[in-house]
């Protein structure tokens, strides 16, 4: 016996969340992504990486490069300390790793920046089997050449003359 009463069937915590198929999740990150490239809001980095720890001249660099409501993803298992400690005061920025990532991050936020790791896991990740794929060369600002633009020549067509 309760003293003052009970509650005769009172509530049981229960759990009734269910796991998504491993495929169901990859899909789901494969047209997250698909999507962000489409939009041309995923942007690619060669490393994440930043000396010291300090917020101001970060916030300052990300800035400049209009890189504001912006995930990044790095691919190392550790993020780089420095990155980690100034990034994390920098309002509407995060940073990530791919192991933590979800599908959710990806689609809230406005872009998507990863790093050369990032990509490469992604790859190995999300490639479908029995599909080719071709590999991109990375080119390097050194490599980059400039060329003139080729502009066609216009077509010239005779006008067309009604018939009776």
């Amino acid at each position: 016996m309760l003293r003052g009463g009970g509650v005769a069937f009172g509530p049981k915590p229960r759990d009734f969340s269910t796991k998504l198929p491993r495929k169901v999740i990859e899909m789901g990150m494969r047209v997250a992504l698909s999507v962000k490239l489409r939009e041309q809001r995923l942007g690619v980095m060669t490393r994440l990486y930043w000396p010291n720890g300090k917020t101001k001249f970060l916030s300052r660099r990300i800035e400049q490069l209009g890189l504001r409501k912006t995930l990044f993803i790095s691919g190392e298992p550790v993020v780089h300390e420095g990155l980690e400690l100034a990034i994390r005061n920098i309002p509407q920025v995060q940073l990530t790793t791919t192991a933590d990532v979800t599908i959710y991050d990806i689609m809230k936020w406005d872009r998507v920046v990863l790093d050369l790791k990032a990509v490469q896991y992604f790859e190995e990740k999300l490639k479908r089997k029995n599909i080719p794929t071709v590999s991109i060369p990375l080119i390097t600002a050194n490599e980059v050449v400039v060329s003139e633009p080729v502009i066609p020549e216009p077509v010239v067509s005779e006008p067309i003359q009604p018939t009776l």
